[in-house]
């Protein structure tokens, strides 16, 4: 079975995923003349983490847009259509009892130092993400695959414990577990900092805190396809920095969520403004693990303590819209039993706790950040809460949370194809992505059957429950939903949406 006859079942439930999904974009403006050559300069918010999943561990918006110029998944993924794209694989069928996939590889593909592709590298790559002796940080997405078998050089199987509606978006994955990397480079220690993919563009140069630069691969499978020849990457932390490049001229392409940024772009005339909506939102994580949140009291204080449409229309200017739960517009749960801002229920939950409040709160030291901390901060204060804000950088604050070593920071869920097996893995009790510490059975019984819901409506009410359960538990809060911008010159054509916030310039083109 093709990509083109894959079964009912599958399409009705090909949204499904466990991980972040970012997509190859499908071909687009295909009617105008696209010119070869010349280098761009794309502006990034934070330094990568690296770009081997087990020293890396999160690619994040920054890590994906610099990654898919280098590395490719097996799959890319057409956001309109919501239907995978043949890429490294070029087919794919499923067997009778839906528990083994059968990919056949693209022929003639090579790594950027030259060995080939083969069955045996995506078989060690995923067996390597799935073996829990090496923890890697997003397993909890990828437990239903049980082994990877390369059955000839051009074919793998993938064995898996249960049916898995997601399995089709989870190989369109651009997160750390979906790019194959060279199994030398890995195997060398060297891939976190100098990558070896098959992508259209291979590694120059990673200076620390300035710039990453890749050139155009001459030996790329599909080279017509390509038209830049060169990338740089520049790291400005600043939006303000950003944004006055682009205006200038000295980078081509940003991404932002800054409010007024993202308002005086869309006003001016000589910049191209793009979003895309999708599901996820950014969020507040409270460690349950960790007094005073520990306490339902407090969580609940807090809940209604926070006035999530005050940072949506101070910080973030209406760009983004407020939400009662992370699925978009691919479910209306409802209410789904959110905490509304509400001081004086707040007050109530402060007097039933009974003690002083007060914790850390873990922010990035960005004008965004200390927006956010200091909101915080004063809505607190209104109810008697103290808070001491912590500010640090991007990658601080990521190691930080993935360590468990905070009382509250900002998060996201990530902008996936179909948000229950995120839902799943980020609360489950024995999950190692269960980042704020639920330990709740009611909510891992709903939790897990999400991952092996055989529809894709039966997976939609599941996550609406899932949600209400968040939000009762109050240990994620909202900052607003899933709407990413990106913005570009005019003489940078062929950039899709920025689909979960990735910037995708590798069929890119300069019109001059």
């Amino acid at each position: 079975m093709t990509q083109a006859r894959f079964a009912t079942r599958l399409l009705a439930g090909v949204a499904a995923s466990a991980v972040t999904v970012f997509s190859i974009a499908a071909p687009v403006l295909a009617q105008e003349e696209k010119t070869q050559g010349g280098t761009i300069t794309v502006a990034l918010e934070t330094e990568p983490n690296g770009f081997e999943p087990l020293e890396g561990r999160i690619f994040g918006q920054t890590g994906s847009t610099v990654a898919i110029t280098m590395e490719e998944p097996l799959l890319g993924w057409n956001h309109e259509t919501n239907e995978p794209l043949p890429l490294l694989a070029t087919e794919w069928s499923e067997s009778e009892d839906h528990l083994t996939w059968t990919v056949k590889l693209r022929e003639g593909v090579k790594f950027h130092d030259g060995s080939d592709f083969d069955a045996g590298d995506v078989a060690a790559h995923y067996n390597r993400m799935i073996d829990p002796e090496n923890k890697f940080a997003g397993r909890s997405s990828l437990t239903t695959i049980e082994e990877v078998v390369a059955v000839d050089p051009l074919t793998v199987e993938f064995r898996l414990a249960h049916p898995w509606t997601a399995f089709l978006p989870t190989l369109a994955d651009l997160g750390m577990s979906g790019p194959i990397p060279s199994p030398e480079a890995v195997e060398a220690g060297t891939q976190n900092r100098n990558p070896v993919g098959t992508g259209p563009f291979r590694f120059v140069e990673w200076s620390s805190g300035d710039r990453i630069v890749v050139e155009r691969n001459p030996d790329y499978w599909n080279a017509d396809d390509i038209n830049l020849d060169k990338i740089v990457f520049r790291i400005l932390p600043d939006t303000q920095t950003r944004y006055a490049s682009l205006q200038s001229g000295e980078v081509d392409a940003i991404w932002t969520d800054r409010g007024p940024t993202i308002v005086e772009a869309q006003n001016d005339p000589d910049i191209v403004s793009m979003h895309a909506d999708g599901a996820g939102a950014a969020t507040i994580l409270l460690n349950r693990r960790r007094a005073p949140f520990d306490d339902p009291n407090v969580r609940a204080a807090v809940a209604h303590g926070w006035n999530q449409d005050a940072l949506v229309k101070i910080s973030f200017r209406d760009t983004r819209p407020s939400v009662t739960h992370p699925l978009g517009n691919q479910k209306d749960c409802g209410e789904a039993g959110y905490r509304a801002f509400d001081q004086d229920k707040a007050r109530e939950y402060v007097a039933a706790y009974g003690k002083p409040i007060e914790f850390d709160f873990i922010n990035t030291s960005t004008p965004r950040g200390r927006e956010l901390g200091e909101l915080m901060q004063q809505l607190m204060k209104a109810i008697d809460i103290k808070v001491n804000l912590i500010p640090v950088d991007q990658t601080s604050l990521v190691r930080n949370v993935l360590s468990l070593d905070y009382t509250m920071s900002g998060w996201r869920f990530p902008d996936d194809v179909d948000m229950g097996p995120t839902l799943a893995a980020s609360t489950t009790s024995d999950s190692n992505y269960n980042l704020t510490g639920f330990d709740l059975p009611e909510l891992d019984e709903v939790a897990k059957k999400m991952v092996v819901a055989e529809s894709r409506e039966e997976s939609l009410d599941l996550q609406c429950q899932v949600a209400e359960m968040i939000n009762r538990d109050a240990s994620i809060l909202y900052m607003g939903g899933g709407r990413y911008w990106a913005f570009t010159t005019q003489r940078l054509k062929g950039v899709p949406k920025p689909y979960g916030g990735i910037v995708d310039v590798t069929r890119a083109w300069i019109d001059e």
